[in-house]
């Protein structure tokens, strides 16, 4: 049966892996990308010398992805939003199975004997840092803001207002869900209080936003909100922080966290 051959491809590429590491204990997420390789691995095999077998392996492979990038999603994201959530092994193979993926479409190479033999250093050789750059690149569908027209101040503000209204819309968190009266009135009394602060990237398109109260006493400021929807959140901070321009404490609010102001840099 095709389901048993994925199957054996898969427990086959754990032995590798372990007579390869010289048994040495290897992390899950990356004991579990070494199986999805040797399905991979499998299937390329099948391709190219039976040709005529591919097409059910195929169809098993593209099937089990219902669960391993559908419902242990559900398994894995419930852990992450409630850490009182009982550890499950299935939480391991989102990852797994998208870090294999992205490591098999580079073609093979000394990589793969590397992770193989990597035993508990196995999470060293994942691409988890390209992958997370690579869901970060949410294309920036806002239009560029025209440059700041010192006679219309009125209008400039109102600009960043819509900005800032668009980027809320697609970071989703909090203000995009309150009443719309409520939402102008607060960002308008930040642009009045100038303690707002929109990001623009090179082509002068929004890519964040942030706004900040200022304690009674002292020069340090609170920053209330930090919006960046399309994964430039470090850019935006940086932006921030050369805007603020000033060397006082600045500290971040998280509410539901036991600490709730906390020094942002």
């Amino acid at each position: 049966m095709p389901d048993d051959v994925i199957c054996l491809a898969h427990e086959a590429a754990h032995v590798l892996q372990t007579l390869m590491s010289g048994h040495g204990q290897m992390p899950p997420v990356a004991r579990e990308t070494c199986a999805f390789l040797g399905e991979l691995i499998l299937l390329e095999h099948v391709r190219e010398t039976a040709p005529a077998l591919f097409p059910a392996l195929a169809c098993v492979w593209h099937r089990e992805n219902e669960a391993y990038l559908g419902t242990d999603v559900d398994v894995l994201s419930a852990a992450l939003a409630d850490p009182q959530v009982d550890y499950h092994y299935r939480q391991n193979y989102p990852l797994a199975r998208l870090a294999a993926i992205r490591m098999f479409s580079q073609g093979r190479g000394d990589w793969l004997h590397a992770l193989f033999g990597a035993g508990h250093k196995g999470m060293r050789h994942l691409p988890v840092a390209d992958m997370a750059n690579l869901a970060a690149e949410v294309e920036n569908y806002l239009p560029p803001l025209p440059q700041a027209d010192p006679e219309r101040p009125a209008l400039d503000a109102y600009r960043s207002l819509g900005a800032m209204a668009l980027i809320d819309i697609d970071y989703w968190e909090g203000p995009s869900q309150t009443r719309i009266e409520d939402y102008y009135a607060v960002l308008l009394r930040h642009l009045q209080e100038q303690t707002a602060f929109v990001a623009l990237n090179e082509q002068r398109k929004p890519i964040g936003y942030a706004t900040w109260t200022k304690p009674a006493r002292g020069n340090g400021v609170i920053l209330t909100r930090q919006a960046a929807p399309f994964g430039n959140h470090l850019a935006l901070q940086r932006a921030l922080e050369k805007h603020l321009g000033t060397k006082a404490e600045v500290l971040a609010r998280h509410n539901r966290s036991a600490r709730q102001q906390q020094t942002a840099w």
